[in-house]
C-alpha cells in the first residue's frame, strides 16, 4: 500500500456513498461535492433518488449489479464474497448485498488501496464498467439529465491505474 494507492481509492469511497442506500444524506452530499459532479445535488436529489434508490415499483437503474447486468444473483454475490475474503474484509454490519453498487465500490476501493491488479481489472471489466454502459443506455431513453452519473463514474473507474 502506497500513498498513491490510498489516494486512488478515495474517489471509489466517495462513489460508495453516492450509491449506498444506507449512507446518510449529508455524507452523500459531501461525496457529491468531493467528486465535483456537474449538477448541484439539491437540484437533482429527487430525480436521483427515484432513478437509483427508490423507484416505484423499483428504481429505473438497479444498483444491484446482478440485476442491472442480467446475471444470476448467487454467483455474482459469491464473486464479491470471494473478493472480500481474499482482501480480509468482514461482513459485519453490512445491510446490503455485496453486489450492491455502493458495497461493490467499497470493495473495489480496498482492492485499489492494496494494489491488487487482478481484482482491479476483473471487477472493473466484469461488473463496474458494464454497469455504467447499461445505466447510461437506460438513462438516455428516459432520464438524460442524469447521464452524467454513469459517465463520471466510468471516467473515475478508467482513471485507476492497474499496478504491474
Amino acid at each position: 500500500m502506497t500513498a498513491g494507492s490510498v489516494q486512488a481509492a478515495l474517489p471509489m469511497l466517495a462513489w460508495s456513498r453516492i450509491f449506498s442506500p444506507m449512507a446518510p444524506e449529508e455524507l452523500r452530499l459531501e461525496a457529491w461535492e468531493a467528486l465535483a459532479l456537474p449538477q448541484d445535488f439539491e437540484q437533482c436529489r429527487s430525480e436521483f433518488w427515484t432513478t437509483f434508490l427508490v423507484g416505484n415499483p423499483m428504481p429505473l437503474v438497479s444498483l444491484l449489479l446482478h440485476s442491472q447486468l442480467n446475471l444470476e444473483g448467487d454467483p455474482t454475490r459469491a464473486d464479491f464474497i470471494q473478493v472480500m475474503t481474499h482482501l480480509g474484509l468482514e461482513w459485519d454490519d453490512m445491510h446490503v448485498p455485496p453486489d450492491q453498487l455502493g458495497a461493490a465500490c467499497e470493495i473495489y476501493a480496498c482492492a485499489i488501496e492494496r494494489e491488487e491488479s487482478v481484482l482491479i481489472r476483473e471487477l472493473r471489466e466484469r461488473y463496474l464498467l458494464p454497469w455504467c454502459e447499461k445505466a447510461k443506455s437506460q438513462l438516455m431513453l428516459s432520464r438524460p439529465s442524469l447521464v452524467f452519473v454513469p459517465d463520471q463514474f466510468a471516467e473515475d473507474l478508467k482513471a485507476v491505474e492497474i499496478p504491474e
